[in-house]
């Protein structure tokens, strides 16, 4: 029998290379699971959002956002990180996960180069619509008809994972300085900056700093160093940091506006976060 606070986690074999998970997680206490993954070939992950949030945090500090009405999609060969639950909140997602044959087959050759990843990738995070919500209330466990409706998941979105390759795609160089633009971002989250500022830092006009972070991370400038600083905000947050002080540390010189903008991005108050406190 399941027990108060077990996860439960469901794994439905499809044909075609596809097979879907579905979880629900009610931790009583906050919960960190870690996670080490190998498999002999890269997989194309779609993660749908169904009931509340949790985060995926790498080995290696970074961290993917997994959010209620949000679809993100990753591909990884290996990855080993940490996955973090918040103590009393149910989270309930629905992944379709996507083997390396069966990605190259709806995707072809040239996308799935691009998609499937041996290092946890992740290429989409944005809300779905009212279709797509449709087909994950109407799942069935009918094998038949999960492989129908997994199909027509993937049809719903797979136009924004398969630009158009030759309009959309980065010169290598230019591949080099947007990582180093995100580098950049990284290390200077406590200062206010404009995009113009970042664009020179790398060598690169405004116009292809935004472009190429478009085409390249599937992202605007301004929605990645939200992000960064909504998951380095939280990490302070749980380490026993006062709101003020986090707030300060992410380039916010106002706790009030902090506030506002982490609700927004988590869902729940700055000052809702407890942790350890901080050593004199």
């Amino acid at each position: 029998m399941k027990q108060p606070g077990e996860p439960e986690v469901r794994h439905y074999t499809l044909a075609q290379g596809m097979r879907i998970v579905r979880s629900d997680y009610l931790p009583l206490q906050a919960l960190t699971e870690s996670s080490i993954t190998c498999h002999d070939q890269p997989q194309l992950v779609l993660t749908f959002g169904l009931l509340g949030a949790s985060r995926f945090r790498e080995s290696q500090g970074s961290e993917i956002a997994f959010n209620a009405g949000h679809l993100t999609v990753t591909s990884f060969q290996t990855s080993s990180g940490e996955r973090l639950y918040r103590a009393g909140e149910r989270v309930q997602q629905l992944r379709l996960v996507l083997n390396a044959s069966t990605t190259r087959h709806y995707f072809g050759e040239q996308q799935a180069e691009h998609l499937l990843q041996p290092r946890l990738q992740r290429h989409l995070f944005c809300r779905f619509g009212q279709a797509t919500n449709a087909q994950l209330i109407q799942m069935h466990n009918d094998p038949l008809q999960l492989e129908i409706q997994a199909l027509t998941l993937l049809a719903l979105h797979r136009h924004q994972l398969q630009p158009d390759v030759h309009k959309h795609s980065v010169h290598p160089q230019q591949v080099e300085k947007l990582e180093r633009a995100r580098e950049w971002m990284r290390a200077h989250l406590a200062e206010a900056y404009s995009l113009n500022t970042l664009a020179l830092a790398v060598g690169l006009s405004d116009y292809q700093l935004k472009t190429g972070f478009q085409r390249h991370f599937h992202s605007t400038p301004g929605e990645m160093l939200l992000q960064m600083r909504m998951a380095h905000a939280h990490r302070l947050l749980e380490q026993g940091y006062q709101v003020a002080q986090a707030a300060w540390q992410v380039g916010y010189q106002h706790p009030r506006n902090f506030s506002v903008a982490y609700q927004r991005y988590f869902g729940r108050p700055a000052s809702s976060v407890t942790g350890r406190k901080m050593k004199d």
